[in-house]
This record gives structure tokens, sequence and C-alpha cells, in this order.
């Protein structure tokens, strides 16, 4: 990196896949909960279904058929071996015989099945999903009345071997069947992933055999959904459950506010001997969601004295996140830092109830240990920079013996105090792998990157966890205001044993949520790279403010920016009245907006207060605007004059196409296209850019437009949308996903205006937005998106001819239109545009709802004034509550001025 310019470098840095997901609505120590038709309901065979049949086609292409019988089989077994449960199981191989369907992914055909998919056509492809089960449950009781597993047999290899598996072929992966499938029938019987390290229901697959065996709390779990008891009859070798371990319950609620917390993962250590395999977890509000208290139940306890811990189940310190557990638990956003019960010294202030500090809990057979009741930790002006969305189950490296790098900026006011570095690391062996060294550094401004040669702290032979959470003490006091570090995280060469003996640290990678921060670089051995553009390290600092008032504001959210002819427009969203360390904030004052300078230092661009809205020029000859790429993001600052971390970046002059600037409805700013157009490259960039284009049509004429996406790898893929505008902007036509992916196409006649002449009617001007869903002033709360690839292709089409035989996209009549613009059956999100015209004046009082089939209320989406034009709304499947929604059939209705209308939504999970 040289001190004249920023080096922006899509740089080449390895991506691992580590987990596999799974469709079925599932949890091991999380039970597969859904919201019924009049509660929480339990995934669960009911006994007239056991033994529960299996019908298992196993041809495939790597392993001899009866091999792969003979496995499946074995996996299934695994799980009836449970002496505490009564699950029976009857697998039953597939030879086409009376009674027998072929194996597939059907809810309806009575059958519950398993079978390899050798073509991949039920798996994106490079999706990294190995198998996956698709349950289907009854909504009044919880019932299962059918589940389907299917194995990736196109990009995985099924290995047989132990411990060691076999290399796969060119193209594919090598996982460990038996490990495989007994995880997934683990969801097929009614449990979703664990925190639990090393147990068969953890959310990914470690790379040797040591999931084809079940931990305790596998075994509880299970024990839990088809307890053996006295009362039922014993099985032959049968132990009673409930008489023989014990049960421990107890409440989590909020330290701020006392509410209910929804999603902390409770769990069991047993002091004796307090590793993983000697662990059971629950889940708080896993009956009463968001209502109650947070209750909990940890069944399965063996007796004996323990010390039982919350843990966020959306954070870096827990396996199983929400994002790997589904129903009523994904997207749950819960905060807070894990703790110990320290019976009565349990508090909401953590400075007074130390998070290790923990009373001894005794269990007893057949007994309840009650009470075990939390108020989460918070800490007066403690807060964290951790500038990245919900991390995935992919792993990340420096692939040339160099660093990888997080920066943090630091605008706080001093004095203040680091108090740690933290971070998620990860190996495939399961043993901790050394990185050569970690080191925190300051500013170079030479440079703009960190001074790796002055280090302030530097670990040398750093030991990672091997699947968890390292925090480094720092205790470094901060006097100078604007202070910006890095944490260098050096790794070794890969060598022969890559990638199991090799460290890898955990990122935000396949959908970046809360966009892109910018604030990771890639740097070789010798200290020089570049900053990624295609993903957030899961990085964090915290630090102590010398009094809570210099906690700043939350940050700004969704900042993007679209070029029109003399000016870069950014928009983003202001932040909540809340503090950084999560107490109530004394207000915005105003947002600044910052770019990021060559010698690493921000500087200030811009200011507004309220509007969410500032313009930089382009064509000011004083402060002239930055040629090559440059990272731009806002600050708000608060009543009392703290400035907040960053927001998400967005980027100029980097990946732009040659039709820029073209982000105005105008004639003079358009990007005319000749007629036809074929596949002419463009981007969406930078970060909520809007691209118009403009071509004359007369009514009745036929106009095609498509946008086609380009290497796009399904890993925060754009999301493209069109519109076809009149010249005041109402919306004739839009569409989104009609094209195949995420692509849209618009196939209309266009249609006559009122005051035209039907007879040779003359040509008018007509435009076509193309933009990403996200990241555009069409969906107010989406995050605009720094794609990595941006490019797409635009064609156009403007024929002469009395019909069009398929329409695509959709046509509006009388100005008004609403529809669900796909996928439907929707997971997870359903994308709902609606236009309103120009001639409703002012505005529209608008109402956006979802209803069920009976006609209630599930989640109202708006319920505002809005302007003429195009609007989107995301529903992402959740009720006013916050509760996941169940799979079934929704319609959602629009109410305008005078129009009203409804489309149907299913979700399906």
């Amino acid at each position: 990196m040289k001190s004249h310019r920023i080096r922006i470098a899509l740089t080449v840095l390895g991506a691992l896949l580590v987990a596999f997901m799974q469709v079925s609505p599932a949890s091991a120590f999380i039970r597969l909960t859904r919201q019924g038709t009049t509660g929480i309901v339990q995934a669960h065979w009911l006994d007239s279904s056991l033994p529960l049949r299996s019908v298992i086609n196993p041809a495939n292409a790597d392993i001899p058929s009866a091999t792969a019988y003979d496995i499946v089989q074995t996996s299934m077994h695994t799980w009836e071996a449970i002496n505490t449960s009564f699950l029976t199981v009857a697998p039953e191989e597939y030879t086409g015989a009376a009674g027998q369907l072929t194996p597939a992914l059907n809810a309806n055909d009575g059958q519950n099945s398993m079978f390899f998919d050798n073509a991949g056509v039920n798996f994106a492809a490079g999706s990294g999903v190995i198998a996956f089960v698709r349950s289907t449950i009854d909504l009044n009781d919880g019932h299962t009345l059918d589940a389907d597993m299917v194995f990736n047999d196109k990009e995985f290899f099924c290995s047989t071997s132990s411990p060691s598996l076999t290399p796969a072929p060119p193209g594919q992966s090598s996982v460990d069947l038996q490990s495989v499938v007994t995880h997934e029938y683990g969801h097929y019987f009614g449990l979703d992933h664990t925190s639990i390290a090393n147990a068969t229901m953890i959310p990914f697959i470690i790379g040797d055999t040591r999931q084809r065996t079940l931990e305790l709390d596998d075994r509880a779990g299970n024990s839990t959904i088809y307890p053996e008891s006295a009362a039922r009859g014993l099985s032959a070798d049968g132990v009673d459950f409930a008489a023989t371990t014990g049960t421990v319950t107890g409440t989590v609620v909020s330290g701020y506010n006392g509410s209910a917390i929804f999603g902390a993962h409770v769990e069991a250590f047993n002091l004796a001997d307090p590793s993983p395999a000697n662990e059971i977890s629950a889940i708080s509000g896993e009956l009463t969601v968001r209502n109650g208290q947070g209750d909990f139940t940890i069944h399965g306890l063996p007796p004996g004295t323990y010390a039982i811990a919350i843990i966020p189940l959306d954070g870096i310190h827990t396996i199983a996140a929400d994002a790997n557990v589904g129903g009523i638990f994904n997207g749950i956003d819960i905060n807070f830092e894990p703790e110990f019960w320290n019976g009565a010294g349990e508090g909401g202030n953590g400075f007074a109830d130390n998070a290790n500090d923990f009373t001894p809990v005794d269990v007893a057979a057949g007994a309840n240990s009650g009470g075990i009741n939390f108020i989460t930790n918070t800490f007066p002006g403690r807060v964290a920079i951790a500038q990245y969305g919900q991390f995935e189950n992919f792993v990340t490296f420096q692939n040339s013996a160099g660093y990888l790098v997080k920066r943090f900026d630091m605008p706080f006011t001093p004095p203040y105090t680091i108090t740690k570095v933290s971070f998620p690391t990860f190996t495939f062996n399961g043993v901790p792998a050394v990185f050569p060294s970690v080191r925190l550094c300051e500013l170079n401004t030479a440079t703009g990157g960190p001074n790796l040669a002055a280090p302030l702290l530097q670990i040398n032979n750093f030991a990672g966890s091997p699947n968890g959470v390292n925090d480094i003490p720092i205790n470094l006091t901060v006097s100078d205001p604007d202070k910006v570090l890095f944490w260098a995280i050096r790794f070794p060469a890969p060598g022969a044993g890559f990638p199991n003996n090799f460290p890898f640290i955990r990122m935000d990678f396949t959908n970046l949520e809360r966009g892109l921060f910018a604030n990771d670089l890639n740097l070789n051995s010798a200290g020089t790279g570049g900053t990624v553009v295609d993903r957030n390290l899961a990085i964090s600092l915290t630090a102590q403010m010398n009094t809570p008032e210099q906690a700043p504001i939350v940050p700004v959210a969704n900042l993007g920016t679209n070029q029109t002819a003399d000016a870069y427009n950014f928009a983003f969203s202001n932040p909540a009245n809340v503090r950084l360390d999560g107490f109530a904030s004394v207000g915005l004052n105003h947002v600044n907006l910052v770019r990021r300078l060559p010698n690493g230092t921000l500087g200030l661009e811009g200011s507004t207060t309220t509007d969410g809205k500032i313009a930089r020029a382009t064509n000011d000859t004083t402060n002239v605007f930055p040629g090559g790429p440059a990272l731009w993001f806002v600050q708000a600052v608060d009543n009392a004059g703290n400035k907040s971390l960053t927001s998400n970046v967005t980027i100029t002059k980097f990946g732009e196409d040659a039709d820029e600037p073209n982000g105005k409805r105008a004639a003079d700013q358009a990007t005319v296209l000749a007629n036809p157009t074929t596949n002419r490259p463009e981007s969406y960039a930078p970060a909520g850019d809007q691209d118009f284009y403009m071509v004359t049509a007369r009514a009745g004429d036929q106009l095609i437009a498509t946008a086609n996406s380009t290497g796009q790898d399904t890993r925060n893929d754009q999301d493209l949308v069109m519109f076809v505008m009149e010249t005041n902007g109402d919306v004739i036509a839009f569409d989104d996903d009609s094209n195949g992916g995420l692509n849209p196409r618009v196939a209309i006649t266009v249609p006559f205006k009122k005051d035209q002449p039907k007879n040779n009617p003359p040509p008018r001007k007509l435009f076509i937005l193309v933009t990403d869903i996200q990241g555009s002033a069409l969906i107010p709360n989406g995050t605009p998106q720094v794609r990595v690839p941006s490019t797409y292709n635009l064609s156009a089409n403007v024929q002469a001819a009395p019909a069009l035989a398929g329409r695509a996209g959709s046509i509006l009549e009388g100005g008004f239109a609403f529809k669900n613009t796909g996928p439907n059956p929707a997971n997870p999100q359903a994308k709902l545009i609606y236009v309103l015209p120009a001639n409703g004046g002012a505005g529209y009082g608008v109402k956006l709802r979802i209803f069920d089939v009976n006609g209630r209320l599930v989640r109202s989406l708006v319920n505002r004034q809005l302007p003429a034009g195009a609007h989107i709304a995301v529903w992402d499947g959740t009720d006013d509550a916050g509760r996941g929604v169940s799979s079934g059939h929704y319609y959602a209705r629009i109410d305008a001025g005078t129009y009203s209308e409804k489309v149907g939504v299913t979700i399906l999970k």
C-alpha cells in the first residue's frame, strides 16, 4: 500500500465451508419448534408411527449400494440404541416392491424416505449443503407427518474409512457418510442444532468420524422427546429417563428492562468433569417465546453438581447461532454476554456480578432443581466494536504466510481503556493450531495500514481455540481522539496436512446483512496488500469509557450512494436513540459524511441534521472529488458531542460501469439505449446505485428488457429489480425474479395513455430502472451491498407488433400495482412490490398487512403516508411479536386510498 493512494483489492483469500445447513424446520437440545395454531408446538413422532419406517434408496456414485445401505441403517439404529428413549426404527431398502414409492422429497406421499441426489437437482450449485431433511409437522400438536432426507452426492464424496477420510475426487469434498446421516436422522426424529461441542447435532460436520456416536446432549435430547418410563412400560433394556436423571428450571430476563430473553442457550456443566461430553443445553423461551420470563428447562442431567451458564444464540460465543437453528428461533437478536448463574449474587450490573462466578447447583435423580433465574449483565460505559453481521459456517485464512488484519476506528472521547480483543477460530481436526503471531498495532500514516514493525502488543505462537472464541486481554489506556488500531493475525504457510492442522478464523461472508464495513486487510508477509471487499472478519474490540456518558449513540445503518450528473447522493438510516452500551442516548444531533484518506485517517466531507441524505458534489473545483476508489462512511454525533462508530461502507469509482452517471430519471442523464440492445455490460456499483436507461416506444409496441447478473457464486449475490416508468415517474411495469435466479425480465405491450390517439400514437420516452433490491430507496430498511461481482448484462428490444405472446413482469392497470415478486414459496423472505401512481397528489396513507387463511392479522408491515412511486416491503416470515410463523398459506393485503388488493404468500421452512 503506497502513501499516495488507497489500494482496494479483491484479494485472493481462502474460504472453506465447515458447516452443512439443512432445510428441516427444527434443535438437540433445542427441539424442532414451530408456531402452531394455538401456541408453540415441538416436533415428535406419535407412538402409532413407531417403529418409524424409512425407505432408503442407497444408490450413489461413490460406494457400493450395499455398503451405503448398511451405513444408513447403522445411523438410524444409533438413535434407537439410547436406553432412556423408546424410539424404534424400521429402515427398509428401496427395491420397488409393492407398498414402496420411489424415495423423494414429497411431503404428501405418506412415505418417509432417504436417498442420494447424484445430479444435484435439490441443491444450488456451490451452496455447500451436504444433506438436509425436510419434515412436515401437524401444527395442532406438533406430531410429524412426513420426513425425507437427501444427500448431495454431486458435490460431496461418501467416505467410509476411519479415522481419516478417503480423499475425494476432483470437484468433490469428502465427508464421513455415517456422521452426516446420523446427524440428519437427529433432525428426522425431532432435534435441531446444539451448541455443545463435539455433539452429533452441532451445526457442522467435523472432518473425521467422531459424529458417528452420540454425546450426552444428543441422547438427552432424544430421550426428552421419547422418554422411557415405568409408567409407560419399559422396553427390554430400557431405563426410566425421568427417574434416573434430574432437571434444572429457571428464567432469563434482561438486565436493561427485565423483559424476557428469548433464545439464550442455557448450558449445564458437570463440575466433576466439565467437558463437552458431560454438558447438556436448553434454550430460554423455548415454549413461551418472548412471553413469560424467558423460561427454560434442562432435561436429562445425571445426578451431580453443576454450574449453569447462559450464552447468546446470536453471537460469536455459540456454535449453534440463530442462523443455524430453524423455526421460531431464526432471526432473534438478544445481544448479551455469557455468564454463569451466581445465586444471591445474580444481578444486572456486570461489574458487580462477575460473569465467571457461579453458585453450584445440585441435581438429584427424579427431581427438579428450580429457581435458577438469570438477569443478563449490563456494563454501563462498556462498548464493543463488532463490525460484522452474523457469521456463517465459513472460515477464512491467509494463504501466503501473511496477515489478515482488522481495523478499528475508535471515535470515543478520551480517556478510555481498551480491555480486550475477541475472535473465534476453528480447526478441522478439533486440535488447537498455532498462529505464528497476533499483534495490536497503531496506524502507520505513511501507508494507511498497520505499523507491524512496532506493535503495542504481540503474542508469538498463539494457539487458537479449535472451535471457540479467543479473548485477549489488552488493558491499554487511550488518551488521544480518533485513534485507529489494527489487530493483525499472522498465518502459517499451508502445509502437507492442510486443512486439518491449520488455524482458521470465522467471517461474515454469504449474507452481509449489515453491509460491508471494509475494515479488513489481506497483507502478505512483507505487510503489503489491500482492503478486502467481499467479507467481514469476525474480530471485535471492547473498550471501557471513563464515564458511562461517554458511550456514543449506536452507529448509522444502511448507507448507500447513487451518482447523478453533478453529485454522489448518499442516503442512510438514522440511528435509534440508544447508546452503544445499550442504555438510552441523549439523542442525535447530526450526521457526518467521512472518507478514508490515503494516510488512513478519516476526513470530513459533509454533514446533515436528521434527513438521512448528504450530497457530495463531483464538480467542486475547490474540494475535488477523488478520482480513484474511495471508501465512504457516515458517523452520528449525539447531543453530548460523542461520535458513533462508522457505518457500513459504500465505495465510489470502484467497479462502476462506463454509463455512469445515470442515476436520475431524466432525459439528459439516463443512458439512451440503441434498439435493440443486447448484453450491454453494466454494474451495480457503488452500493446504493440506481441505473436509469431510456428507450423510445409507441403504444402497442412490444418491450422486452432483461438484466442478468454475471459471475454470481451464491455468496452475497446481487438481487436485481427492474421498473419501466413514464417520464413523470409512473411505473407501468416491474419485475424481480422472472428471468431465473435473481434476475428481472419485463415483457409488455406498451399501454396507451388516456390522452393519446388510438390510431398512429406518437412515440414517447420510457425509462428503465435497474437496481439491487437491497440498497435502494425502494426498500428503506435494506442495507446497500457492495456486490462482488457487481456486473450484469442489460438487454432491451422494442418491436412494433399487435400482441406479446408471453408476458413477464407485472403490467399496471389504472396506475396501481401490488405483487408478490417471489420466490413463492418464500424461504426465507417474501418480497412485495407495490406502485402508487403520481395522480394521487401529495401521497397515500398506506397499510400493508399479512393475514393467515382465517383472516387473523399476523404482521403489519407498512402503516404510514407514502409518496407516489414504487416501493418494496419484505416479510421475513415473522409475526408482530418477532416470532417465526409456521409453514402454510398467508395473504398480503394493501390498502392505499381507494385501492385495495391482496396477493398470496406461501411460507415453506
